[in-house]
């Protein structure tokens, strides 16, 4: 780009842990335990174990050289520490922070020298009902520690603490909120970058007497949308030293009565809730994960909005959705409960926040402004709403409800929409949930109405897909509707009051591992581009009531399926109608005869489909026939001189089909006539433990990084083992470290674990072992 920033120094190394704290620490801090940041206090069970464990008081010390201490501004930077905590340079206590969400910083020019500098950070993780989310029950984990990174940036005197960037009308528009401790006139210059190459330049001069300029130049930039997220960056300079830099787009995001449109093309919103815990670690992940979540929602689930439920994520989750081109709900802090006037001052304090810090990301299409599924409150949510306002008069604002006639204050009504429990109506009506029509955002629904986990039976996994696919029918069958984000992502920790009593709310469609259960795949038949099919069982009659197999539902994006058992032809099948509202609706096989009697036997063609009919009956409802069903069935044995013995076989051979020695179900998908997808389910003698990795090379930036190997014990087709619960032993040599234990299960018949860098350059290698299998090794390079 040119000119290098202003100098910025990364402090996310060997910090010293102790997880306590005394007023003697400050002064002088004791023996501990050397972590890095990202730092969860303590690592968790995958699951029953109690929230107390981590709520506790800790206390982190860094050291570190400032070579030279120049006549500039010092800045440090803290992106998240949970839940509040005090942070003391060189002895002096500089701030008292408040949240574990939300990012803040603080001058400590004063209290830095050239040298030897320290940090000490008391970290109280406790549960607090002055701050939000607390002040009740909470559905979800908190964790606890310096969770995300920490740096400090060397500024001048007069330096730009936000700068908010807009595009209104070919007009770009900077608003510079400065710390001016120097009245001077400065002249600014303003380079916008794209794909790394200058496409504007200009300068202007401004006597910094105030702390807030607007800054206006007309521009002519590329729109930034789902499919081609056009990014520009903004560069300022003064006196020749880059002083800011940011990302940022050009589009615009309109709620109306009748959808949501980008650059004034309607799009119906899809979408899912995510949460940012992971196993053993909670919140303690550093980019590379976070910058996975946005990508696995976008390029595997083929979503197109996701809400950070219950609070602002990480800027390197929301970077990643800028460059992918996927939208984001962004909320503040909060879950049902409005506390004092103290608890709803910090309330207003996280809005500021969040808008303030995370204002350039033009993936952010709409603040959440009103706590998670709280009560009315006129005077906090009309504050709210004018906070909001004033910062970002650009963005809609929302305020998520879960009950009716809600008074509505912000841009969006947001609603989670609970009303669909399997045999009923997806969502309710706009009109008869809101006072008069507005614009309207389903933004919860299903969840813990049908919780499921990977090793649920497959009866159970096939609801949970029927329910996500009614509640996208019913998204895409209302105009009025501008789309509707379901809950949600992953499986997650939390408290004792919900999950199924192992503190694990299996509410995703993924688990925590983010390992797909089979519901993710309603989103990917309707968001993905690439051709794909996902074929919902296993066929497997023992794992079906009274061993009956009525249909076999296929999630694709596929025109048309060709089904073949054993290598016969049965027939070819499209999408089905009673999904006919989606763009992709799932393709239904009910039937697992097809023209077989018809080759097969020799009955006439007429008493073949009789037969045929009266088979198909019997494997979609059962052996209670209607009388004229049996009647007919009488007939076709009267005229064949067929014995019961005889007919029941029929029964066997084109319905059980038992007895084979080897029975597979082929499933050929065409897109434009043209063979595109090819999966085979059904007999194997062939037991396969298939391992993937992520990234096989980590990059260390800022801080160490990881990456996710996927384990799942396979049948040689490729059908994942559900009730698979071998058990593996892993290892590792070189520069890598197995986040979590050594020792676990298989769950659902997969795995996945997470290992991280050791701020080492090299070989690392992963060994994964079992009675059973030979041991896999995984080779990662860290740069």
């Amino acid at each position: 780009m040119g000119k290098e920033l202003i100098h910025t120094t990364f402090l996310n190394d060997h910090w010293t842990y102790v997880p306590s704290f005394e007023e003697s620490f400050v002064s002088q801090f004791p023996e501990g335990e050397m972590v890095h940041i990202p730092h969860t206090n303590t690592v968790l069970p995958l699951n029953n174990f109690s929230e107390k464990e981590y709520q506790f008081i800790s206390a982190y010390h860094n050291q570190f050289t400032l070579s030279k201490k120049r006549q500039k501004r010092y800045i440090l930077h803290f992106e998240g520490v949970m839940n509040s905590c005090d942070v003391y340079v060189n002895k002096t206590h500089v701030c008292t922070h408040q949240g574990g969400y939300t990012a803040f910083h603080v001058d400590v020019t004063a209290q830095l020298k050239s040298g030897e500098n320290e940090i000490v950070v008391r970290v109280d993780s406790r549960e607090s009902n002055n701050i939000p989310p607390y002040g009740n029950v909470v559905d979800f984990l908190t964790y606890g520690g310096i969770y995300r990174e920490v740096y400090l940036e060397e500024q001048p005197q007069n330096y730009i603490e936000y700068a908010l960037i807009d595009v209104v009308d070919d007009q770009l528009q900077v608003r510079l909120l400065l710390d001016v401790k120097q009245a001077k006139d400065t002249v600014f210059a303003f380079n916008i970058y794209k794909d790394k190459q200058l496409v504007y330049f200009f300068e202007r001069e401004y006597n910094l007497q105030k702390n807030d300029i607007i800054v206006k130049e007309k521009v002519y930039l590329d729109e930034w949308s789902l499919e081609e997220p056009h990014l520009y960056e903004l560069e300022i300079v003064v006196e020749e030293e880059v002083v800011y830099r940011s990302t940022f787009a050009n589009r615009t995001a309109v709620f109306a009565t009748n959808g949501f449109s980008l650059n004034n093309t309607p799009i119906k919103l899809v979408g899912l809730n995510r949460h940012q815990a992971y196993p053993y670690v909670g919140y303690a992940m550093p980019s590379t994960e976070q910058k996975r979540d946005a990508e696995m929602l976008k390029e595997r689930l083929g979503v197109n909005i996701v809400r950070s439920s219950h609070y602002p994520p990480s800027r390197h989750f929301l970077d990643r959705c800028d460059e992918l081109g996927l939208l984001v709900f962004c909320e503040i802090p909060g879950w049902q409960y409005i506390g004092d006037d103290q608890w709803k001052q910090q309330v207003e304090q996280d809005v500021r926040d969040m808008i303030l810090h995370h204002y350039n990301h033009p993936s952010i299409i709409i603040w959440g402004v009103r706590i998670n599924e709280s009560g009315d409150d006129h005077e906090l949510y009309t504050t709210t709403n004018q906070i909001a306002k004033e910062l970002d008069p650009y963005r809609a604002t929302g305020g998520v409800r879960n009950f009716a006639k809600s008074e509505f204050l912000e841009d969006v009504y947001t609603y989670n929409d609970f009303v669909h429990h399997g045999d009923n109506q997806g969502l309710e009506q706009p009109h008869k949930i809101t006072k008069k029509s507005h614009p309207y955002l389903v933004t919860e629904y299903n969840g813990h109405m049908f919780p499921t986990k990977s090793f649920d039976d497959e009866a159970h996994r096939i609801e949970h897909v029927k329910r996500h696919l009614t509640v996208q029918e019913a998204n895409f069958s209302n105009v009025h509707i501008s789309g509707a984000i379901g809950w949600c992502m992953n499986d997650y920790n939390t408290h004792k009051d919900f999950g199924s009593g192992d503190r694990v709310c299996y509410h995703g469609v993924m688990d925590m591992f983010r390992i797909e259960k089979d519901a993710a795949y309603v989103y990917a038949s309707i968001g993905r581009k690439e051709p794909f099919m996902h074929i919902t069982s296993a066929l497997h009659i023992g794992d079906r009531e009274a061993s009956e197999i009525k249909e076999v539902m296929i999630l694709t994006n596929l025109d048309l399926i060709k089904f073949y058992i054993n290598d016969e032809y049965i027939g070819e099948y499209t999408p089905s109608h009673e999904y006919k509202a989606l763009p992709h609706p799932p393709i239904i096989i009910d039937d697992f005869i097809g023209q077989l009697i018809h080759e097969h036997e020799s009955f006439s063609a007429k008493d073949a489909d009789t037969i045929k009919s009266i088979l198909l009956y019997i494997m979609k409802h059962g052996f209670r026939l209607p009388l004229r069903k049996k009647l007919q069935m009488a007939w076709v044995m009267y005229k064949y001189k067929l014995s019961y013995a005889q007919a029941a076989k029929l029964y066997e051979t084109y319905v059980g089909k038992w007895g084979l020695e080897s029975l597979t179900y082929r499933f050929d998908g065409y897109n434009d006539q043209l063979l595109v997808v090819s999966k085979t389910v059904g007999t194997s003698h062939e037991e396969i433990l298939d391992v993937t990795v992520d990234n096989s090379t980590i990059t260390e930036s800022s801080t160490y990084e990881t990456s996710r190997i996927v384990v799942r014990h396979m049948d040689h087709h490729g059908t994942i083992k559900r009730y698979s619960n071998e058990v593996l032993q892993l290892s590792t040599n070189g520069p890598i470290e197995i986040i979590g234990p050594k020792l676990v299960p298989l769950t659902g018949g997969v795995l996945a674990i997470y290992v991280k860098s050791m701020l080492q350059k090299g070989e690392g290698t992963l060994h994964i072992s079992s009675a059973r299998f030979k041991t896999k090794s995984v080779n990662i390079t860290i740069i």
